[in-house]
């Protein structure tokens, strides 16, 4: 039940962004001939609209086919309805219609994670290392961080900054236990080996609450811009040799997402929330085959006032297709026959 959950999950996220696609390129008035779920020949599907809706076998994603859209593609050079003769604004909205609808998806759904299951603040003292200044001072596993030197513990001010910042100065903490406020007053230690300030304390989440509709609507739309920092940050840490690559294609996510769906609702839909922003921003990526790939040769026009050589844009697409699928094979015969 877990694994159809998934596949449903992966294959709602893979329609919203197709479907974002589709329906600016519609608004725009755009030929759309066929919307597609999976790569190759159809296996079910009807028509409608003008446009062809399928499903195909090869489940590495999913595709729009607007009339002109592909560089190298035939089609009649009169007709104001096909992608490349309508306005530069109208193209690029539909290219980036995509990646869009997929963090306009992980609004909604963090919009109704907050109302429904809550958030946990990553803020409950778990347990204090005996013989610490926290224990020594009183504090005990359970208490709920509330301020320390006046300053709201929260994501935007960790305890850890606090405790830094105070340069081995006396804390005061003040947090609830049992829904009553206490305070303490806390000296850091200082590591020898680090040299940083500690107090002794490990810190977990709070049970989750549900949130007020406003806090809850500011929470879920910051939530994608968050997630995209950490990301781009990850990515950047990748890149630089900090951390080991870990890459997964479908396989990997789906089994991911199973894991995740067996833990419970709030544990499933968070998962799918982060995938969809993880889609929106790799579909933002300048690189070619991919929305932010054909964005930049719009943005090249835009600048140059000339449309890049066809058959160029056409090599370049191809090219970094070919190379997409490719890891996607790699990546996906790992997660068939790797560890784990």
């Amino acid at each position: 039940m877990s694994i159809l959950l998934a596949i449903v999950g992966l294959g709602l996220l893979i329609v919203l962004h197709e479907g974002g696609h589709f329906l600016v390129a519609r608004l725009c008035g755009m030929r759309v001939e066929r919307f597609s779920i999976g790569f190759g020949p159809q296996l079910l599907g009807f028509k409608r609209w003008g446009t062809t809706f399928q499903i195909a076998p090869i489940p590495l994603g999913g595709f729009v086919q607007i009339t002109g859209l592909n560089p190298n593609e035939e089609f009649d050079k009169a007709d104001p309805y096909v992608y490349p003769n309508r306005p530069t604004w109208m193209r690029l909205a539909t290219i980036l219609a995509g990646p869009a609808a997929n963090y306009m998806t992980a609004i909604v759904l963090m919009l109704v994670v907050l109302l429904t299951f809550g958030a946990s603040r990553n803020h409950k003292i778990t347990e204090t290392v005996p013989g610490k200044p926290a224990a020594a001072a009183g504090l005990m596993g359970g208490d709920v961080l509330v301020r320390a030197n006046g300053r709201a513990v929260g994501e935007e001010s960790p305890i850890k900054e606090i405790i830094a910042a105070s340069q081995g100065a006396p804390v005061v903490v003040e947090v609830l236990r049992n829904g009553k406020p206490l305070s303490f007053t806390v000296t850091p230690e200082q590591q020898k080996a680090s040299g940083a300030y500690l107090i002794g304390i490990h810190v977990g989440g709070t049970d989750p609450q549900p949130l007020p509709v406003a806090s809850a609507f500011k929470e879920a739309v910051i939530f994608p811009f968050k997630a995209t920092g950490k990301i781009l940050t990850g990515l950047s840490d990748m890149i630089r040799g900090r951390v080991d690559a870990e890459l997964s294609g479908p396989i990997g996510i789906t089994k991911q997402i199973a894991k995740a769906a067996d833990r419970g609702w709030a544990d499933f839909l968070g998962m799918i929330i982060l995938l969809s922003v993880y889609l929106g921003l790799f579909n933002l990526l300048p690189l070619p085959a991919l929305d932010g790939g054909r964005a930049l040769f719009l943005g090249i026009e835009s600048v140059t006032r000339r449309r890049v050589n066809p058959r160029i844009e056409a090599a370049v697409h191809t090219v970094g297709f070919v190379l997409l699928l490719g890891v996607l094979v790699i990546v996906s015969f790992k997660d068939i026959f790797g560890k784990g």
